[in-house]
């Protein structure tokens, strides 16, 4: 008996939403990367808060296409969501600091 190799299709589709959301949660994450490590006073809302919650819904929507990879969203999905978890985390720990005892 032979195995039957099924040929996969190379040249799907990605969802445009989904890999717009995979963008976004690189660029949020290289700004994140960038602002921890130039140690700024001020801090980018727009790319740490905004523009991840867009990430994630962009995401989402992604996950609700029929006969297309999801791939790029559940990395997009994941990637904002990380940031959007790791920023509140950092501004809840760094409210617990008491400066004057």
């Amino acid at each position: 008996m032979e195995l039957e190799i099924k040929q996969r299709k190379i040249g799907k589709l990605q969802t445009l939403s989904g890999l717009i959301s995979f963008l976004v949660g690189l660029i949020s994450l290289a700004v994140l990367n960038v602002t921890l490590l130039l140690k700024t006073e001020e801090f980018p809302a727009f790319f740490l808060f905004q523009l991840p919650i867009l990430g994630f819904f962009l995401g989402v929507i992604g996950l609700f296409t029929r006969n297309r990879s999801r791939l790029y969203a559940w990395w997009g999905i994941g990637l904002n969501s990380f940031i959007l978890v790791f920023t509140i985390l950092m501004f809840i720990l760094a409210y617990t600091i008491n400066a004057k005892p």
